[in-house]
């Protein structure tokens, strides 16, 4: 499944045919890459089989280091901004990600952000106590 945004954003999901792979540019960066079969397409034939629909996708630095965990037979979701390219009369698209989440591992990462104490509550904001009751 793929889907546009309002904001320019691509969502992505699907099976993963492969493990991801983890690599470094030559300055040090860390990206890892993968595919993800988004759709189908329908036969030309009746009684063939349809041609799958591919998404490359690449996570950056922190994102990378998470999303090397994927692995083959995973259900992954991703969001990110879609860059295309032309190589030999072909369009490639690679999804740069900014968010994942392994669905078959119930875990999800997007960009590292500033870390905040449980002290740092903003003004205005009381803190709920996790007592199984909703507030409203």
């Amino acid at each position: 499944m793929y889907s546009k945004l309002q904001d320019g954003s691509f969502i992505v999901a699907g099976f993963v045919p492969r493990d991801a792979e983890l690599k470094q540019t030559q300055s040090g960066k860390s990206y890892t890459t993968w595919s993800v079969k988004v759709a189908v397409k329908p036969p030309v034939v009746a009684g063939e089989r349809g041609e799958a629909v591919w998404t490359d996708c690449k996570a950056w630095h922190d994102l990378a280091r998470f999303a090397a965990k994927i692995k083959k037979g995973d259900t992954v979701l991703a969001i990110g901004k879609l860059e295309t390219r032309e190589y030999e009369g072909k369009t490639y698209k690679t999804l740069n990600c900014e968010y994942i989440s392994i669905m078959d591992k119930g875990v999800a990462a997007a960009p590292v952000q500033q870390a905040q104490s449980s002290n740092d509550i903003p003004e205005g904001f009381e803190e709920l106590v996790a007592d199984d009751s909703l507030p409203f």
